[in-house]
């Protein structure tokens, strides 16, 4: 008995030990993380992007402790998040014929078009566009890859909306031109990618610039060449201001090989006249420069005496359609009247690119497959939409007015009422969907951001948060002269939240110079 106590006790003793040391080894062999970001790729690392940066990060954790602190824990009850272009988040509706049409190609036959009741759920044009959508994807449904450009059918009604926008020639814009894309990002990433080959590769982007020109150059490792704006001019462009970037850009050895035009602006709400568009063009001719042409906000003009000249139709006005200028036109059915920025539709025209080049961009998009296919859909119904006589016309234009209207009143309301705030300084809002005011920062503000090592207009814009519930982008994030501070804020939210937003502006900038001054 005593024998076998001791011998169960070493046991006992021996498999502790075991484990002890067992453990101890996977203690010292257990390696760091291999991915930190000290090994990381430092290009990712440091790329801002300031639209969903540090403010917005701030904004959410509020939001979700709004959720559960007790009532009365903030001055505000909900976050207005005015920091994106996303118009469905914060209240606009969809347009009812497009989701109809998408419902449609979604459901199965049994379920859809071929349902026997399916004629007292949608109307006949409805019913009829989707068939078309299905014979275009071969009848594959919207769950299989299409091509990597997007259905030949969808391209063929994007080269038709370009001639008929800008009065072309039946037949100048190929098919084989058109890359359908995830928004107009990806088509903008896939350009950069083509035309970053080394450090020195020079694009030059607009000052200020909507930040994903900024954050896409610095992860592929290339050159940001600002060119500025002219804000006492409602930002418009200025030839000898291109001229001046361009050559200070070739004197540090940079190799410019393309330039960035944002029309109607971004963050800027500007809408260039038809001479500073050609102008452009002709800049980028003489210096063989090829021209990225974001020209998402294309609907979204509001003053009277402006409208939308796209660069396509400039090269053609101008005879250098075919000169070998080489063009890439960028659209999205994420902003315009559409706002469906959760499908990341839409497409990029190439104008005079070498054909070979355009195989390797082709290479490109086959190495991602295809963009999805619900995208591909809305940007289908984007460029044709119901035509007079249709069942679902007058509706369709109907709500695409109402939300065209709306929008003007709230441009008006921002910048007019921004205006009236002493210390702010707002261009009119011509297009697209922001504005971009300048705001005297009191000094102790701007000594206070100095030592904390902080962006005087992000401390504004984080006061701003945490003091009224509003959510702006500092416009530090988006390149601005020195000694410049404001912010962007879209005017997205609805009307009678627009007024109260900006008399809480109002009230906070007094309060925060008073604390700063």
């Amino acid at each position: 008995m005593k024998l076998n106590t001791l011998l169960q006790s070493w046991l006992l003793s021996s498999l502790t030990l075991n484990v002890a040391a067992s453990t101890s080894f996977f203690k010292e062999v257990v390696p760091t993380k291999r991915l930190t970001e000290d090994s990381m790729c430092q290009k990712l690392r440091n790329m801002e992007y300031a639209v969903r940066g540090k403010v917005v990060i701030k904004a959410d954790e509020i939001n979700t402790l709004l959720k559960s602190s007790p009532k009365g824990t903030f001055n505000f009850d909900h976050i207005v998040y005015t920091n994106i272009g996303n118009p469905h988040s914060v209240g606009q509706k969809p347009l009812t014929w497009p989701r109809q049409v998408l419902a449609l190609a979604d459901l199965p036959n049994e379920f859809g078009i071929d349902h026997p009741d399916v004629e007292k759920m949608f109307p006949s044009d409805a019913i009829a566009r989707a068939r078309q959508i299905k014979d275009a994807l071969d009848g594959h449904g919207t769950g299989a890859y299409t091509h990597s450009q997007g259905p030949l059918q969808f391209r063929q009604e994007i080269c038709d909306f370009i001639e008929e926008r800008d009065d072309l020639k039946k037949g100048s814009v190929d098919p084989k031109c058109i890359f359908m894309t995830n928004g107009a990002s990806s088509g903008i990433e896939m350009i950069l990618n083509a035309l970053i080959s080394s450090p020195k590769s020079g694009i030059m982007i607009p000052i200020p610039q909507y930040p994903i020109y900024s954050a896409t150059i610095d992860r592929f490792g290339g050159t940001q060449v600002g060119y500025y704006l002219d804000e006492n001019k409602g930002w418009d462009m200025n030839v000898a201001e291109l001229e001046r970037a361009l050559a200070q850009a070739k004197k540090e050895g940079v190799d410019v090989n393309s330039f960035v035009l944002i029309n109607p602006g971004n963050p800027t709400g500007q809408v260039l006249n038809k001479k500073a568009i050609q102008d452009i063009l002709k800049f980028c001719s003489k210096h063989n420069l090829l021209l990225l042409a974001d020209e998402v906000y294309q609907e979204n003009v509001y003053r009277e005496d402006a409208e939308f000249y796209s660069c396509r139709r400039a090269a053609r006005d101008i005879g250098l359609d075919q000169s070998g200028l080489e063009l890439v036109s960028f659209h999205s059915t994420s902003k315009g009247l559409y706002g469906e920025c959760g499908r990341r539709g839409g497409y990029m025209e190439l104008m005079g690119f070498d054909s070979a080049v355009r195989d390797q961009l082709y290479k490109l998009a086959s190495s991602h497959l295809c963009s999805n296919t619900p995208g591909q859909i809305m940007t289908s119904l984007m460029v044709n939409g119901p035509k007079k006589g249709d069942a679902s016309y007058e509706k369709h234009e109907s709500e695409k007015n109402a939300i065209f209207e709306s929008l003007a009143k709230r441009a008006s309301i921002v910048s007019d009422g921004f205006n009236k705030i002493p210390g702010f300084s707002c261009q009119t809002v011509a297009g697209s969907m922001y504005c971009f005011p300048r705001v005297e920062m009191p000094q102790g503000a701007i000594k206070y951001a100095k030592k904390t090592g902080m962006p005087v207009d992000t401390l504004y814009a984080v006061s701003l948060l945490e003091k009224t519930g509003i959510c702006v982008v500092p416009a530090s994030g988006f390149g601005q002269e020195e000694g410049r501070h404001g912010f962007r804020t879209t005017f997205l939210p609805s009307e009678e939240e627009m007024v109260r937003v900006v008399g809480a502006v109002r009230d906070h900038y007094t309060a925060f110079c008073n604390e700063y001054k």
